[in-house]
């Protein structure tokens, strides 16, 4: 478990399925996420998220740091740490918590990670055209625009 200024990033525990869940079925929050039609998903759908979240090379449950109030994740997937030092990195937070720098904590934070204690050397990251909010994190963190999909 880690903490900044704001947040507590912690690992991923069963209970936090539910609020998984949720995030994944709030439109707002996918609408950034992926250009697909979006649908509710299932109750089954957790397993999924048990999966990804146990996958992935760091994943970090976002939790306030006052309040305990979970805020959303945050994840790190490095597919070949032994020969491919690039990680890909993702985030989603609750609507109620955009606008006010805790995306860009929970980011700047992670990153940093990935490079410090994975000694990854490069970090990616796909962003939708239109999410100018996550885009200005992005940018203010130090990524750079390589390509458009």
């Amino acid at each position: 478990m880690f903490t900044t200024e704001r947040l507590v990033l912690r690992g991923f525990e069963d209970n936090d399925l539910d609020d998984l869940l949720a995030l994944r079925n709030d439109a707002r929050v996918m609408r950034g996420v992926t250009a697909e039609p979006i649908a509710p998903r299932p109750t089954k759908y957790k397993e999924s998220l048990k999966t990804l979240a146990e996958n992935s090379t760091i994943w970090f449950t976002i939790v306030h740091r006052e309040t305990g109030q979970f805020m959303g994740q945050c994840s790190i997937k490095v597919a070949e740490p032994v020969k491919n030092r690039d990680g890909l990195f993702g985030i989603s937070m609750l609507p109620k918590f955009w606008g006010k720098g805790y995306g860009t904590e929970a980011t700047r934070f992670t990153v940093d990670q990935a490079f410090r204690a994975l000694g990854v050397q490069r970090v990616s990251l796909s962003v939708l055209e239109g999410n100018e909010a996550a885009i200005a994190v992005y940018k203010k963190i130090g990524f750079k625009e390589e390509g458009r999909k």
